[in-house]
């Protein structure tokens, strides 16, 4: 098949996987914060001083806050749509680019299929349908390698103008990772490279020579501006408030966390496993991608392998560990077990060979167990699990789990190809089940949550007195209830704000609410599913109306 077909072929897809029904679900998690912030700037027109429920909430830089609002003008309003939109657009921009840049490092075929590998990773599907700056900040530093692998070879010139002002802008959508990432790549090849090459003159000239791209009068100049452009929406809002929270945020946030974090605190393996949950399902054939040794390397191996282990390793030895960090790595990822898929027999080595078969029996077992996700829960699954309803839409699961075992059958029986025909179908198949769970499997399990209709509820039963509605440890709730509210974590504040008649109705999950011993009445509760145990019911949410 034509190779720009296909490029174009993989783009739609990857758009129908990263849009269809993108804003039916609730935002949970992490996603409040980006939603509830950009919401709040929207209402007040202030688009420096990020807030949550009205408080200053200076953790992420506003970057990614305004493109959501950007998606808002598109939209109609800051609703679960335009909160993840830039992410999944972000995260189409990405599969252009590895494409692109698989194509120069390697070839055609590679960078077809690195992009195809990478938009049907887990990880990265997930995190582009969800509302954070994790994508834009993966893609940001993939287009800041295709830069570097484009222009880098001239030395330098106005390309490491845009390079610095393109970290700049990245690092404005999460934190300086924009920076530091993209930095540590193209380090870690230049001295990769001037060790491999340093022949007669040596390994620091060689190097030198390989440090143009940073060694060179525009830098004098990229630099300070990059700086200039990354600080200064933290000094405007620095000169309207006379405070330097943001910047303050900025030094614990980025650079104490890396060596003194004071939360996500995983151990120093944590990211050996974790590779393999965000690479799904690629993943397994990583490890022979991390063996196969080129006879003759070339620019574009070392450019690869730099990429993958300079951002595995960053994380690694960083103090402050937490799973989705490693999304980064992923483009690198999908490089390497592009070429490992498309490489001829004879020219890999004996153990990745023998990784790459076992990948692929691997994958050929484990999606066999699929089918039973299309039989009823009630007749598979024990009690108290088999309440749940039956999966959405399963004749479509059906159909294509029925597609993938006679593609295994046909492979077996030598009937097809697996380097050609076969691996592109076992593509196409890896798209329709990324498909399945999170264009219609995750929506339809948003209807089991009931914590948004419950908020609605809440807001219907509170309108006629709106200021005396209070939250207690819940600022999360915040969005799905749709109204800037008082916020209380201390119970002696809350109590003395109820004895000042200010406060009518509390809302708490049963955990805290209990733990604050107040008198009155419950009004409403969050409703419990059958198959949810004692933890989950204890953060369920309750609506109490207090008594003096």
């Amino acid at each position: 098949m034509n190779l720009t077909l296909l490029r174009w072929l993989i783009l739609l897809a990857s758009a129908i996987l990263f849009l269809t029904r993108l804003g039916d679900r609730a935002v949970v998690s992490e996603e409040v914060r980006w939603a509830e912030v950009a919401r709040e700037m929207q209402i007040s027109g202030d688009y420096f001083h990020p807030t949550i429920n009205g408080q200053l909430y200076y953790d992420k830089p506003v970057g990614s806050y305004w493109l959501i609002l950007i998606a808002a003008k598109c939209t109609g309003g800051v609703d679960e749509f335009a909160a993840r939109l830039p992410p999944a657009l972000a995260g189409l921009l990405g599969i252009a680019v590895i494409m692109s840049l698989g194509r120069r490092l390697h070839d055609a075929r590679t960078g077809v299929l690195a992009g195809a590998i990478l938009a049907t990773s887990f990880g990265f599907a997930f995190y582009s349908r969800r509302a954070t700056a994790d994508i834009e900040t993966v893609t940001g530093v993939l287009v800041a390698v295709w830069l570097f692998e484009r222009f880098s070879p001239r030395g330098g010139g106005p390309w490491v103008l845009l390079l610095w002002l393109w970290m700049a802008c990245v690092s404005l959508t999460k934190g300086l990772l924009g920076f530091a990432l993209p930095l540590v790549v193209m380090a870690t090849y230049s001295a990769h490279t001037a060790t491999v090459q340093r022949g007669e003159r040596g390994f620091w000239r060689t190097l030198y020579t390989e440090s143009r791209w940073l060694l060179n009068f525009w830098s004098i100049l990229a630099i300070p501006l990059a700086v200039a452009v990354y600080a200064l929406p933290f000094v405007i809002s620095s000169w309207s408030t006379g405070s330097v929270e943001g910047l303050q945020m900025v030094w614990r946030e980025n650079v104490r966390r890396f060596v003194v974090p004071h939360n996500h605190t995983g151990p120093v393996y944590l990211y050996l496993g974790v590779i393999f949950m965000l690479a799904a399902p690629w993943s397994l054939f990583l490890p022979a991608a991390v063996l196969m040794k080129s006879p003759t390397p070339t620019r574009g191996d070392r450019l690869t392998q730099a990429y993958f282990w300079a951002i595995f390793l960053f994380f690694t030895f960083a103090a402050s560990r937490r799973s989705y960090y490693l999304l980064p790595v992923l483009p690198a990822m999908a490089l390497l077990v592009a070429k490992l898929l498309l490489a001829p027999h004879d020219l890999l080595n004996r153990w990745a060979t023998r990784l790459r078969t076992v990948g692929w029996v691997m994958l050929g077992i484990a999606f066999v167990p699929i089918g039973l996700a299309i039989l009823p829960p009630a007749d598979v699954l024990p009690s108290p699990y088999n309440a749940l309803p039956p999966l959405p839409a399963r004749w479509c699961l059906a159909l294509g789990w029925l597609l993938g075992l006679l593609l295994i059958a046909a492979i077996l029986r030598k009937r097809i190809q697996l380097q050609n025909t076969g691996l592109c179908l076992a593509v196409s198949l890896v798209f329709f089940g990324q498909w399945y769970l999170f264009g219609v499997a995750y929506p339809a399990a948003d209807a089991l949550r009931t914590r948004r209709e419950f908020l609605h509820l809440v807001r219907a039963k509170t309108d006629e007195e709106p200021t005396r509605l209070a939250v207690f440890q819940a600022n999360d709730v915040v969005f799905d209830l749709g109204r800037i509210v008082p916020s209380f974590i201390e119970a002696t504040e809350l109590s003395q704000a109820i004895r000042e008649k200010r406060i009518r109705w509390v809302l708490s999950s049963q955990r805290h609410l209990e733990a604050a011993q107040l008198t009155g009445r419950v009004v409403a509760e969050e409703p419990i599913q059958p198959w949810e145990f004692e933890e989950q019911e204890k953060n369920k949410l309750v609506l109490w109306e207090v008594s003096p």
